[in-house]
């Protein structure tokens, strides 16, 4: 903990945290590519539901 007014608090990934970093970007990185795909799938699923 910082020592601040108000109190602060920093954190920190742990080495097995930090490990999962490089797949987080790679589901980050095929979500963007398939947006378009994805606002589809939802849009469909949300007509069929009645949404």
């Amino acid at each position: 903990m910082t020592p601040t007014m108000p109190v602060r608090v920093d954190y920190e990934l742990t080495p097995l945290g930090r490990s999962l970093l490089d797949v987080l970007a790679h589901v980050k990185d095929w979500a963007e590519r398939h947006m378009g795909d994805i606002e589809a799938a939802r849009s469909q699923h949300d007509a069929m539901a009645g949404v």
